[in-house]
């Protein structure tokens, strides 16, 4: 913290700052006391060995638990990847099932537009013949009348023709 900040703080923050500051210090020392006990059986167990040889055989042993905890480390790891592949494998089995229910749904869907569709088409298939049914009738009904009211002309051009 900058003095610029300190002096903004209030008196209990300062304080609260303070008592944060004398835990963590008493922390830290008891962590180096701990440390420093360790050093010091340390140096003692160098000194309790005579020679390099013990010393390696008893540094066997710290490196035959690092071994051993690296060892399960990997075990947990190898575990915890398996763990992980599976529950992606599950996932990509559900979203596959998802995938093909949407994808028959959307089929029956398209089916049901294409069957609707084509109703539709023959209905209006059907309107338009009717409708050109009713046409044609009506066209050939005014031209039979047109023949029957104009007929007396053909008689009169027909006969016309043969003076």
């Amino acid at each position: 913290m900058t003095d610029q900040e300190l002096k903004k703080l209030s008196r209990k923050d300062l304080l609260e700052l303070l008592i944060s500051q004398g835990r963590e210090r008493d922390g830290l020392q008891a962590e180096l006391e701990k440390t420093k006990a360790a050093l010091r059986e340390r140096q003692l167990c160098m000194e309790e060995t005579g020679s390099i040889a013990e010393a390696a055989l008893r540094l066997n042993g710290v490196f035959e638990a690092a071994q051993a905890a690296a060892q399960q480390y990997l075990e947990n790891a190898r575990q915890r990847s398996e763990s992980v592949e599976a529950d992606c494998a599950r996932r990509d089995e559900e979203s596959r099932q998802k995938a093909a229910a949407r994808l028959q749904e959307a089929a029956k869907a398209v089916q049901e537009m294409e069957a609707e569709t084509l109703r539709r088409c023959q209905a209006m298939e059907n309107e338009a013949k009717e409708k050109s049914e009713a046409y044609w009738n009506e066209v050939s009904a005014r031209l039979e009348a047109f023949y029957r009211e104009h007929e007396g002309l053909k008689e009169m051009l027909s006969a016309g023709g043969r003076r």
